[in-house]
């Protein structure tokens, strides 16, 4: 659930802030 998509490429911790995944 804490986590946002930024431009709908990829995924950032939000509790951290740390890149997590691409998403394509």
């Amino acid at each position: 659930p804490l986590f946002v998509q930024i431009g709908e490429v990829i995924k950032v911790d939000t509790r951290s802030g740390e890149y997590v995944s691409r998403v394509k």
